[in-house]
């Protein structure tokens, strides 16, 4: 698909990083790493990395990686999940290399009748008359079911390596404020958060997010005629 800046951009599997990370470095060899690790760009060129994969060093040089990539199983089995979580949706899943051993979507009424979920509505304008109660259970019962089956996910797969996540802050105070939090600290080491816009968390959405993560990007300029 070409863009209007001249440009064209291909996706690939995690399964060709290695091809695409040495071709890449024979295209830009003075690329680096950019602050997250997750791409090497250089002169108008990018390389989006799969984040299931191996992440670069910030700033490293594309041929480091590419020799570190060799010793590394691009498709390796190590267990890492996916966590997805708004007001009033959660979507979850645990992966081992392709295999989804387990996945859930979970929502409750918390949303306001004028589209505002109730936790956000309190903290700004204090309580409500009708429904608030209602909705503020559904909210905590919610985040308890969340804290539940993440922690099922590492009793049926082990604990995993990574934990992509994608929640607002407010949110996240409140999943680890709750009676049953996830079975992981708010600053765990493997936490990853999922730089892409995500939608109301459902089994859709949570392969859609996966996917994502799954596949890799080149973006190229357009070669002159």
């Amino acid at each position: 698909m070409t863009s209007r800046n001249e440009t064209v951009t291909f996706s690939f599997p995690l399964a060709d990083l290695q091809e695409q990370v040495d071709a890449f470095a024979q295209l830009a060899p003075q690329a680096l790493a950019d602050r997250r690790g997750y791409s090497f760009v250089a002169a108008g060129t990018s390389l989006r990395l799969p984040l299931r994969g191996l992440v670069a060093t910030p700033g490293e040089s594309i041929a480091a990686y590419a020799e570190r990539l060799r010793g590394h199983a691009a498709g390796d089995l190590a267990v890492q999940w996916l966590l997805l979580v708004r007001a009033g949706a959660v979507a979850l899943g645990g992966w081992a290399g392709e295999t989804c051993f387990d996945h859930k979507a979970l929502r409750a009424y918390v949303v306001r009748g004028n589209g505002r979920a109730q936790p956000t509505y309190l903290e700004s304008r204090g309580k409500s008359r009708y429904g608030a109660r209602l909705r503020l259970q559904n909210w905590q019962r919610l985040l308890v079911d969340t804290g539940e089956r993440l922690a099922l996910l590492r009793e049926r797969g082990g604990e995993p390596s990574r934990i992509f996540v994608a929640m607002p802050v407010r949110v996240a105070a409140d999943l680890w404020g709750c009676a049953v939090p996830p079975p992981f600290a708010r600053d765990d080491t493997r936490l990853v958060r999922v730089p892409l816009h995500v939608h109301r968390p459902d089994h859709d959405e949570l392969w859609r997010v996966w996917n994502w993560l799954v596949r890799g990007e080149l973006r190229r300029p357009i070669a002159p005629a």
